[in-house]
């Protein structure tokens, strides 16, 4: 059985020999390391990795300045190379640079994240790689050869609402402090009746609910622009034909979602980055 390699963006000497080396040993992994964008460039160019651990400040090339921008300019390069897809782990301390970059980094496709210094218990950085690991082959389980003109049909699936963002089918759809209404229209949307049916909400509410600068044109093109973002990620993502209204249906009592999304609400603020962020 090939072992699998990870590579380690990191340029602190310490977090790397005394926190990350002691987890790939645990796992069994062999890893190269990188101490700067242009270095994991290189390697990246040189060799296939199974997941790559990046340090979000790092330097651009040998003895300069950490940034948050070069740690997303490289996850930008990783994601235009043209071999197989590979997930990717954000490191990173407590920047408000960084929280600025959180909707970007997630549309490049950010596969898990994790705050420095990292949890010793709970949400660890063993736990986030075991996590991304199985998630990713999911989605490969989920990606078998297309037939030209055919793909898989969209079924339904979780609708997974952490602190900070919405995730279908393990795919990030909307974050909190993003521009825009997806995460508002979704946080309406995901309530019960009291028939437990997901609440249906005319156009007119639910721009009321949205804030009351909010029209109802705007609540309708809101709720479009988030069913085309739903529907793109659930193709380039996981090969699924997801229809326009296949998660969110509006019909002559207003929108609600469809009974087949199940919705499941995770409340450990531990896990998630961006609340650390937001937080600092």
């Amino acid at each position: 059985m090939r072992r699998m390699r990870f590579l380690v963006v990191e340029d602190d000497k310490q977090i790397k020999t005394k926190t990350i080396d002691d987890c790939l040993a645990s796992l069994g992994c062999a890893s190269d390391w990188a101490t700067n964008q242009q270095e994991a460039n290189e390697l990246l160019a040189s060799h296939e990795y199974d997941l790559i651990l990046l340090d979000l400040k790092i330097p651009s090339r040998p003895g300069g300045e950490g940034s948050p921008d070069y740690g997303a300019n490289l996850l930008k390069q990783i994601r235009a190379r043209t071999q197989r897809r590979v997930p990717v782990i954000l490191m990173t301390g407590q920047h408000q640079q960084c929280v600025d970059l959180m909707v970007e980094l997630s549309e490049l496709g950010v596969d898990g994240s994790i705050s420095k210094p990292f949890p010793t218990t709970g949400r660890t950085l063993l736990y986030v790689i075991r996590d991304v690991l199985r998630k990713f082959r999911r989605q490969l389980s989920l990606s078998e050869p297309i037939i030209t003109g055919q793909m898989k049909p969209f079924t339904g699936g979780v609708l997974a609402v952490y602190p900070t963002r919405f995730e279908l089918c393990d795919e990030t759809i909307a974050l909190a402090g993003e521009k825009g209404y997806a995460w508002s229209i979704l946080n309406i949307l995901k309530d019960k009746n009291a028939q437990d049916r997901f609440v249906c909400i005319s156009s007119d509410v639910l721009a009321n609910r949205l804030g009351p600068q909010v029209s109802q044109p705007s609540a309708v093109q809101s709720v479009r622009t988030l069913r085309r973002r739903i529907q793109r990620i659930m193709l380039d993502r996981l090969s699924l034909n997801c229809g326009m209204h296949d998660v969110i249906v509006n019909d002559r009592i207003g929108y609600h979602l469809l009974d087949w999304i199940t919705v499941e609400c995770h409340d450990d603020f531990s896990e998630e980055l961006f609340f650390d962020l937001q937080n600092t």
